[in-house]
């Protein structure tokens, strides 16, 4: 092995180059929808993580119901819907920029957390891999409006919706930039497994959450499957339709 890291310089040389000539580029930096693309595949790395993300995003507004609706295994949508404290008027502006957060305001703060979400990370990084609608309403707004953001969270046209108080975000087009992630989930049996996670990460909700309504369907409008009730602490809470 010492011969040949000795002789390949040596070729170098005689060729008339140095070891320190490459035809591979030079280090630059990244631009900014490439790093937050990267960052954000690491922070949505499933169809579980999404739900996962918008299910705490609900009950850290007080949500005591949750519809939780995918199509194509998640693939094609995401929807989660709730009927919590909604988002005030004010926020909405912010709302899925990264690092904009209600829950935190220095570092100090982490040692007395008391909601699940703080990081301000997650409706920015689902931003970025799919197109996502946000449809909200608080008790002081007289109507719901539903909000249409682009890949860096930011809100490019709105319109008003019969929604009732709550929030519903829906992610379309999950990883639609993420071709390599996407083809990881090629396989029917890939997909079955992802399903079978979120039926189990919304039973572990619903056995903490005694009074949580939580409602999982799934290719609901394809299929004529009735709701299988589950228990989620007390048993009724939890239902699911499936393909």
């Amino acid at each position: 092995m010492q011969l040949v890291l000795w002789v390949f310089p040596q070729l170098l040389w005689k060729r008339g180059l140095s070891s320190s000539d490459s035809k591979s580029p030079g280090m630059k930096q990244l631009s900014a929808e490439t790093v937050r693309l990267l960052s954000s595949s690491q922070v949505i790395t499933s169809v579980v993580s999404v739900v996962k993300e918008l299910i705490e995003n609900s009950l850290d507004a007080n949500a005591t119901s949750i519809d939780v609706k995918l199509e194509n295994y998640g693939f094609d949508k995401i929807e989660v819907r709730d009927n919590g404290d909604g988002i005030k008027a004010a926020d909405v502006p912010v709302m899925a920029v990264k690092h904009y957060t209600s829950k935190i305001s220095c570092s100090e703060d982490l040692e007395s957390l008391t909601t699940y979400g703080f990081r301000g990370e997650a409706l920015g990084s689902i931003c970025c891999i799919s197109e996502v609608l946000i449809t909200t309403k608080t008790a002081a707004d007289d109507f719901s409006t539903q909000y249409i953001l682009d890949s860096s969270g930011h809100v490019t046209s709105q319109k008003p919706s019969h929604l009732g108080q709550g929030t519903t975000v829906a992610a379309l087009k999950l990883f639609k930039n993420l071709p390599v992630r996407k083809q990881f989930y090629s396989t029917v049996k890939k997909c079955k497994e992802e399903l079978k996670k979120i039926q189990d990460l919304l039973m572990a909700y619903g056995i903490i959450k005694p009074e949580l309504r939580i409602i999982f369907t799934h290719n609901k409008a394809l299929g004529s499957q009735p709701r299988i009730p589950m228990c989620g602490g007390d048993c009724g809470n939890y239902g699911i339709a499936t393909e």
